[in-house]
């Protein structure tokens, strides 16, 4: 009888474990470093969605050492500009995942 108890205790104590843990989550979107490319036509209007194209960033991670940015090799995918300028094709970028869309600002 004993260990039921114990049993009921500990899956008690878990459970509310949990539901202390929930409301601690930290929130944070997803970022990229991002290219701007030409799929079919590129666009001529600021906001609106650009192909990009993932970017990974290497080097030494030190202070005032210059990053190579080069091709992750991903696939094309669509972010939103809200800037008020349209980017030059090429133009690196940070994208940030906004629900379940990616965005960036370019403003020139």
């Amino acid at each position: 009888m004993n260990d039921l108890r114990i049993l009921r205790e500990r899956v008690q104590n878990a459970t509310e474990a949990l539901d202390r843990s929930a409301g601690a989550e930290l929130y944070a979107n997803a970022a990229a470093i991002v290219v701007t490319t030409t799929v079919d036509t590129y666009p001529t209007d600021a906001n609106v969605m650009y192909g990009v194209i993932e970017q990974i960033v290497t080097g030494s991670e030190d202070e005032g050492a210059t990053p190579t940015v080069g091709s992750a090799g991903g696939p094309v995918f669509y972010a939103l500009n809200v800037g008020t300028q349209v980017p030059p094709n090429g133009t690196k970028l940070v994208c940030h995942q906004v629900g379940n869309r990616w965005v960036f600002r370019y403003d020139g």
